[in-house]
């Protein structure tokens, strides 16, 4: 509790405006994070139902590798030999455009829009947040950060920052459930994998909600649930479509991470040329700073 205590106050001191909180989300979602600790902890029924949830969703997710496949062979579609780097290129950006694929062809036929209302529309009711974000929250529980956000693409243009704010902050604030495998492999414990991925999900919305508060009118909130520009004329179209839309994201993904790996290995350069000059510290680099 302690700790909470602290990444409360922490989160109201950096809010951009502390009078536009609404305190109703604030305890209802921390309400909802305490009814799934329960849940998961103590409820074993509850776990093995959300764990199963979290799994079904990572299996159909796990189809993307045969299209992987496909294209590079059967090496690289099982994880290969190669390193992070190349397993990053051929196997996390090529499932984004299959994940995109996927939603545009579950928005065309009326599945998504389904679900914005089911799940969207009860966490709005909850929490007294907007359904895409809502919606969004809940997505980075199976999926991860960047994959989430295609769940509600089509209402990303007219959201306003807080909500933008709040896809962001859940984005980083899970795990995804295809992830849960693999950490549990390593020996945590299960049900305290289950409850920190399904607690994440309204405590993203809590942290991102004090720190910059709603203060605009959410227009997701008003219009209906339909997707807001021009759908494609057909299923194939929809999939063809969101494959495209997904190879532009993943091409994005990959020349930041490109770009921003360089520029921290370029700083780092430089800092070991400055201890070798200064006699400072001849392994001084970004590594040994945050050591130190």
């Amino acid at each position: 509790m302690i700790g909470a205590a602290v990444l409360f106050l922490i989160a109201y001191g950096i809010s951009n405006n502390r009078k536009a909180i609404n305190y109703r989300t604030v305890a209802t979602a921390f309400s909802l994070q305490v009814t799934l600790a329960a849940v998961v902890l103590w409820w074993e029924p509850g776990r093995n139902f959300l764990y199963s949830l979290s799994l079904g969703i990572g299996n159909v997710i796990s189809y993307g590798s045969d299209g992987i496949r496909f294209i590079f062979g059967n090496e690289i579609a099982n994880g290969g030999e190669g390193s992070l780097g190349f397993v990053f290129a051929f196997m996390v950006l090529p499932m984004i455009v299959f994940i995109s694929s996927l939603i545009a062809v579950l928005y065309y036929i009326g599945i998504m829009t389904w679900i914005i209302r089911l799940i969207g529309g009860g966490l709005q009711k909850i929490t007294g947040t907007s359904r895409p974000e809502s919606l969004s929250a809940a997505a980075n529980i199976f999926v991860g950060q960047t994959e989430a956000p295609m769940v509600v693409r089509p209402f990303l243009p007219t959201m306003t920052k807080s909500e933008l704010f709040a896809v962001m902050v859940g984005g980083l604030s899970t795990v995804a459930g295809s992830v849960i495998a693999g950490l549990l492999a390593v020996g945590i414990e299960l049900k305290f994998l289950i409850a920190a991925s399904f607690m994440a999900a309204p405590g993203s919305l809590l942290m991102a909600k004090i720190i910059v508060p709603e203060t605009e009118v959410a227009l997701n909130d008003i219009d209906e649930l339909d997707e807001p520009v021009e759908g494609p004329v057909n299923v194939i179209d929809a999939a063809a479509s969101g494959a495209s839309a997904g190879m532009k994201l993943a091409v994005n993904v990959g020349a930041m991470v490109l770009a921003f790996v360089a520029l921290i290995s370029l700083l780092n350069g430089f800092l070991g040329w400055f201890g070798d000059w200064t006699g400072l510290n001849n392994n001084l680099g970004i590594e040994s700073l945050s050591m130190n």
